[in-house]
């Protein structure tokens, strides 16, 4: 299967679960928070399918993403979020598509969105640290989605872009 066909897989079952929570999550078009503040670990098989969807924008678009990247920084707004969008929304990576579930790690540890400290994401099953619901019951890190693929090395988006 190739990277496109998969991530077509992936969004349709991604999609049952947003359903399956949509109680719990908050987020809609204009909440553009989780790519305000992050660090954005992506792979290289990530990160060469993204720069397909970079080059198939207009001049204009690209241009103001390039004028983000000079001044990006760890830890601030992903330089692909123009006007509260994803520019590249259709190439974005793993980390950006399952955003906001709340779901089960390898080490049964369970990561939830960090906005859920911002009243935001399961709020309502998030309790002194602990969640109340049953969280995903799959492990939707980038390493564990991406096992049966050749996907190089994992960095922050801003290490790859400042190379």
């Amino acid at each position: 299967m190739n990277y496109k066909d998969f991530l077509e897989t992936l969004d349709k079952k991604l999609a049952k679960y947003f359903k399956r929570d949509k109680e719990y999550l908050c987020c809609k078009i204009g909440c553009s928070e989780c790519c305000e503040k992050g660090d954005y670990p992506i792979s290289e098989l990530e990160l060469k399918y993204l720069m397909h969807g970079f080059i198939s924008l207009d001049n204009q678009t690209k241009i103001r993403i390039q004028n983000n990247i000079k001044h990006i920084q760890k830890g601030g707004t992903c330089p692909f979020l123009l006007d509260q969008k994803c520019s590249i929304y259709p190439y974005r990576p793993i980390i950006c598509r399952v955003h906001g579930l709340a779901y089960l790690c390898t080490d049964n540890t369970v990561k939830v969105p960090y906005c859920v400290n911002n009243s935001k994401n399961y709020t309502k099953a998030y309790d002194n640290g602990e969640i109340i619901i049953n969280p995903i019951k799959e492990n939707l890190d980038t390493q564990s989605i991406l096992k049966d693929f050749e996907y190089g090395e994992i960095r922050n988006l801003i290490e790859w872009l400042n190379l």
